[in-house]
């Protein structure tokens, strides 16, 4: 079954942007490598680091031909290292990953399968299981599997899980603009929306990400200025997109606005964890938090 899926589908670059990740990146990479579908190149994009992120790189790419290293001449942040990445990938389909995340082991091989018999999808992610700094299980984070609920629901949170996600890029225009640099880190918001124009939105139902919580992550910086970069991805989302959010979207989140203008500035980071569905790192109690309740996956 592998080899037939192999030799029916093109190649699968995977986008690896590395800063600083030295204490996570063996595993990533590791999870990458020993994917039940081989037919990969892993482009791993090193964004000046200065730890020993590019000496595990240049170990592994000595390994594994399939890994590409490419090193930025300085930090261009990740919007311009996924852009560069991409930039020169051969594969039709195109899988982030972020050097702190774990892969499960047929992550990609049932995202390919899902878009070979679905090829009006053109973004499919999936269900993450969220580890702490050691790599232990804490808690899951749960996303819509339906083209409609997702859509819905880019105007309220986001639904897809961006180190999740293959695109099939067969399906975009040759000039089409991937990564807008000034809006980090609601970049992948922006993606999805403009994505949307080309073919629909899908998630697994099973879990494909182990999805890493810590305080170095872009998620805990700055509740705020996200949700401000939010609001500014929405409408263009609706100004220039073409993007129609329904009723209930809206009515969500007009509440969402209102709610962070009255609440008390102790309570903002809390209730930002809460909204993404998110456990703080600080507490992992048993309870789990789920943004999107209505996705079971098996």
């Amino acid at each position: 079954m592998r080899r037939n899926i192999e030799q029916a589908t093109p190649l699968v670059s995977v986008i690896l942007p590395v800063y600083n990740a030295d204490k996570y990146l063996s595993a990533a990479l590791e999870s990458l490598i020993n994917q039940t579908y081989t037919n990969l190149e892993i482009i791993a994009i090193n964004d000046g680091s200065t730890d020993n992120s590019l000496s595990i790189l240049k170990h592994f790419a000595k390994t594994d031909k399939r890994i590409k290293v490419i090193s930025n001449p300085k930090n261009l942040k990740i919007s311009r290292s996924l852009n560069r990445g991409i930039s020169k990938a051969k594969g039709k389909y195109i899988a982030r990953m972020d050097a702190d995340d774990i892969a499960l082991p047929k992550r990609i091989e049932k995202q390919i399968l899902f878009l070979i018999s679905h090829p009006e999808v053109v973004i499919v992610g999936g269900q993450c299981r969220t580890i702490d700094t050691s790599g232990k299980v804490i808690g899951r984070k749960l996303f819509p599997t339906t083209h409609d609920a997702i859509k819905n629901g880019l105007f309220t949170g986001n639904p897809i899980q961006h180190p999740s996600v293959i695109i099939n890029r067969s399906l975009l225009p040759e000039n089409f603009s991937w990564y807008n640099p000034v809006l980090p880190p609601a970049e992948d918001l922006d993606l999805f929306f403009r994505l949307g124009k080309f073919g629909k939105y899908a998630n697994l139902s099973t879990f494909v990400l182990h999805y890493r919580q810590h305080m170095g992550s872009e998620t805990f910086k700055n509740p705020l200025h996200t949700f401000s970069l939010t609001q500014k991805v929405r409408q263009l989302a609706v100004n220039r997109y073409g993007y129609k959010p329904s009723l209930k979207s809206k009515i969500i989140n007009l509440l969402q606005i209102v709610t962070l203008a009255l609440l008390p500035e102790s309570l903002i980071y809390p209730a930002y964890l809460l909204v993404r569905g998110i456990r703080s790192p600080f507490h992992f109690p048993d309870a789990k938090l789920t943004l999107w309740p209505e996705t079971l996956p098996s």
